[in-house]
């Protein structure tokens, strides 16, 4: 699973003419902010439905472009 949450942060950056921190994300959205910068980096083993539902919410978009299912990767 590949998150494409900062691809998805640099289009709402652009939009909204601002800069957004991980730390502003976890404050709007309510979410922890590990778990928006795990969504960021790609290193959630489980994604909670309720982040996911925030954050599509928050980005104005559907969980397909939030999460798709590729490879990753493993960290060596």
């Amino acid at each position: 699973m590949k998150s494409y949450f900062l691809d998805l942060l640099a289009a709402k950056q652009r939009t909204e003419d601002r800069r957004i921190s991980f730390r502003t994300v976890a404050k709007e959205t309510g979410l922890p902010e590990y778990t928006v910068r795990g969504f960021a980096h790609n290193t959630l083993r489980e994604y909670p439905v309720d982040a996911i539902t925030a954050l599509c919410h928050y980005f104005g978009c559907e969980v397909g472009d939030l999460l798709r299912l590729e490879e990753i990767p493993e960290p060596a």
